[in-house]
């Protein structure tokens, strides 16, 4: 995880991420903080972070019921089992008001997990939120995602 997060960290070289950023990894249900950090979202979230002046989001955006796997499911079922599935923690509104906030995930395959995540997300005001993920599928090329 934390090669692939040193990668994606030198593509966004050019992309001049703001200074102060908020890098928030997509979280999976139930799981602890030191398992996270064997996982591609949490190893780049605290890399960009660091890389840029930001702040590793880490426990601001939780997974709050366990869902099948997406891999399982059609396109349709993907959005509707990923609906509401996000909670925010209590000190999440202050902390991400008024700031960038970048959620960060391993593989966009239809979006809808992003979706999911950017609608919790944006409840709090942030100035801007934006998304990073290591790959994408043939389908969100496609598609101009």
């Amino acid at each position: 995880a934390v090669a692939l997060a040193e990668l994606l960290k030198n593509a966004c070289i050019p992309l001049h991420l703001p200074r102060g950023a908020l890098f928030i990894p997509v979280p999976r249900y139930g799981e602890s903080r030191q398992a996270s950090l064997r996982r591609f979202p949490s190893a780049a979230c605290r890399i960009l972070a660091d890389a840029s002046g930001g702040d590793d989001g880490y426990g601001i955006l939780t997974k709050i019921r366990r869902t099948p796997l997406q891999t399982e499911l059609t396109d349709d079922q993907r959005l509707k089992n990923v609906t509401e599935v996000f909670a925010m923690n209590d000190a999440a509104p202050s902390i991400v008001k008024s700031r960038i906030v970048v959620i960060v995930d391993d593989v966009l395959t239809t979006g809808a997990t992003v979706l999911s995540a950017r609608r919790c997300i944006l409840r709090a005001c942030p100035d801007q939120c934006l998304y990073l993920t290591l790959a994408r599928s043939r389908a969100t090329i496609r598609a101009g995602l």
